[in-house]
C-alpha cells in the first residue's frame, strides 16, 4: 500500500467580505501549486458560505410566503453548494477535532446507505467481531467513508461484469514506522475496496490535491476532504491501486478512549420567555434575513453588527430585568469583536445567558471549544428555517 502524501494546511484566516465570482476564479488561477492551498481554500469557502447564507434565507422566506414550487429546486441547489463549502472548510483546517466513540459498523453502514443508494455496484459491509469503536466526530466520519464509497462507485466506468464495493473494519497493531505519520500502537483499520478501473500511476499521488480530478463533473474535493478529516483525528489514509483491477483505500484511526467523549451543553432554560432574540452578525443582509426568519418562528429580535453592539444591547435590557431569551453570535467578524469574545463579556454580565454560536461548517473542534466555553448551541451557516428553529428549541426547550 502506498502511503498518503503529506500536505500541511494552516488554520483558516478570518473571514473577509464575500468575494465575487471573478475574484474566486482569479484567486484560484494565482494559487501556487507548490504551496499549501489550505488558507486560500478556507478563505474562499467562508466567502461563498456567506453568499449561500443570504440566498438560502431569501429562498426560504419566499417559499414560506407561497412562492413558486420551482424555488424548492433552488433551495436544493443551495444545500448541495453548502456541502461543497463544508468540504472546502475541512480541507483548509488542521486543528484537532473533537471525537466520540463511534462503532465502525455504524460509520460504514451509514456511508454505504448514503453513497451507495441507486448505484449499479453492489455495496457490502463486513466488520470483524470485537472491532473497537473509533475516536472520531460521527458526522465527519460518515463523510469520510461516504466520499470514499462515492469515489469507488464512480470508478466503475466502464463497469466490470460484477461491480462491487466492499467496506470492512478490523483491529490492527502498527509497528513504529509502518505507516508514515503514525506512532506504533493499536488502531482500527477500515477499508474501502472496489473492482473498478483503478488509478493511473501518474495520478496516484495527485488524488490528494484539492481540485484535482479526472472526472467530467467532479470538484476534486472528496479525497482531500477525507484525508484532512482523518488526519485531524490522529489517523492516516493510504491507497493501493492497479489499473484494470481496482483500488483499495485504507484508513487507520485510533480506537476510542474514555477522554474522547465530548460533554453536552447546559440544559434548556425557561427563565424568561420574552419571545425576544438578539442576533449578531457582521453581514447586514445575513442579520436582517435571520431576523425575518425568526419572525416566521414567532420571535421578535434585535440586530447587532458586532460583539460590542451585542453586549451593549444585552446590557440595556438586562439592566431592566428583561434579558433576551437567547443570543445568536457570529464567531467570525472581519472587523470588530467576534462571537467568542462577546460571549465572554455577556457571561460576565449574566452568568445564565443563553448563547448560540453561528459559524460555517459542521460540529468539530470549533463547536467543542464553544461548548466548553459555555455556549448552549451551535448553528451551522448557511441554515434553513427548520435548522434555526431546532437550534433555538435545543437552547430554550
Amino acid at each position: 500500500m502506498s502511503e498518503a502524501a503529506e500536505s500541511a494546511s494552516p488554520s483558516p484566516p478570518d473571514a473577509a467580505p464575500a468575494p465575487t465570482a471573478d475574484e474566486l476564479y482569479a484567486a484560484l488561477l494565482k494559487a501556487d501549486r507548490s504551496e499549501s492551498l489550505g488558507p486560500l481554500v478556507a478563505g474562499l469557502a467562508h466567502g461563498l458560505n456567506d453568499l449561500l447564507t443570504r440566498i438560502l434565507a431569501e429562498v426560504t422566506l419566499v417559499r414560506q410566503n407561497g412562492g413558486p414550487e420551482t424555488l424548492a429546486q433552488a433551495e436544493a441547489t443551495c444545500l448541495a453548494a453548502r456541502e461543497i463549502t463544508r468540504q472546502l472548510l475541512n480541507v483548509g483546517r488542521t486543528e484537532p477535532t473533537s471525537a466520540a466513540a463511534v462503532p465502525p459498523q455504524e460509520l460504514l453502514d451509514a456511508a454505504a446507505a448514503r453513497a451507495g443508494a441507486g448505484a449499479a455496484a453492489e455495496v457490502a459491509v463486513t466488520v470483524a467481531g470485537g472491532t473497537a469503536p473509533v475516536a472520531i466526530d460521527r458526522a465527519l466520519g460518515i463523510q469520510v467513508f461516504q466520499n470514499l464509497v462515492r469515489n469507488a462507485v464512480e470508478a466503475m466506468s466502464p463497469p466490470p461484469p460484477r461491480p462491487r464495493v466492499l467496506l470492512g473494519a478490523a483491529n490492527a497493531v502498527l509497528a513504529e514506522g509502518q505507516i508514515a505519520g503514525l506512532p506504533a500502537g493499536d488502531y482500527v483499520e477500515l477499508e474501502v475496496r472496489d473492482n473498478g478501473t483503478g488509478i493511473a500511476p501518474e495520478n496516484l499521488e495527485r488524488i490528494w490535491e484539492p481540485f484535482f480530478t479526472t472526472k467530467k463533473h467532479g470538484a476534486g474535493l472528496g479525497l482531500p476532504t477525507a484525508l484532512a478529516i482523518v488526519r485531524r483525528h490522529g489517523g492516516q489514509v493510504g491507497v493501493d491501486s492497479t489499473v484494470g483491477v481496482g483500488t483499495v483505500f485504507t484508513v487507520f484511526l485510533p480506537p476510542a478512549r474514555p477522554s474522547a467523549e465530548v460533554g453536552g451543553h447546559r440544559a434548556p432554560s425557561t427563565r424568561f420567555r420574552t419571545g425576544r432574540i438578539l442576533v449578531m452578525d457582521d453581514d447586514e443582509q445575513i442579520r436582517t434575513l435571520t431576523g425575518a426568519l425568526l419572525e416566521k418562528l414567532d420571535y421578535r429580535c434585535d440586530l447587532a453588527r458586532d460583539g460590542e453592539d451585542a453586549v451593549a444591547a444585552y446590557k440595556r435590557y438586562f439592566d431592566i430585568g428583561r434579558p433576551y431569551d437567547a443570543v445568536i453570535l457570529d464567531l467570525t467578524v472581519a472587523r470588530g469583536m467576534g462571537g467568542e469574545e462577546a460571549y465572554v463579556q455577556l457571561r460576565g454580565l449574566d452568568p445564565d445567558v443563553r448563547a448560540i454560536a453561528a459559524a460555517a461548517g459542521d460540529r468539530g473542534a470549533q463547536s467543542a471549544r464553544c461548548l466548553e466555553l459555555g455556549f448552549c448551541g451551535w448553528l451551522a451557516k448557511p441554515f434553513r428555517l427548520a435548522e434555526l428553529g431546532e437550534a433555538l428549541q435545543t437552547v430554550l426547550g
